[in-house]
């Protein structure tokens, strides 16, 4: 079995697309997870490995799953749970708004 090890500058390069994909700022996401935007800029650029609770936050406020962010791989049931989740915001920030 091959070993997989994690490539940070790729996981960075992750990291700065899906901010960009979001249309979010550094400090933006900095503030989303609870870090400076300097860190978000480090992680980026593969300075600093982040902590697994910082990978977890991250991966929640980027909507992405921790092993899309780390290895690059899609299951295809990650990606119905992800269009299913988004479907049921859309329909419960609707009945909200309702209200």
């Amino acid at each position: 079995m091959a070993k997989m090890g994690i490539d940070y500058s790729v996981v960075g390069k992750r990291i700065k697309e899906r901010r960009e994909a979001l249309e979010l700022t550094q400090r933006e996401l900095a503030d989303l997870i609870g870090v400076s935007p300097s860190f978000i800029g480090h992680l980026e650029r593969a300075e600093k490995i982040p902590s697994v609770e910082t990978l977890a936050k991250l991966c929640a406020a980027a909507d992405m799953s921790m092993d899309y962010l780390l290895f690059g791989t899609i299951h295809a049931c990650d990606r119905e749970k992800c269009e299913l989740f988004r479907d049921l915001q859309k329909l419960m920030a609707a009945y909200s708004s309702r209200a």
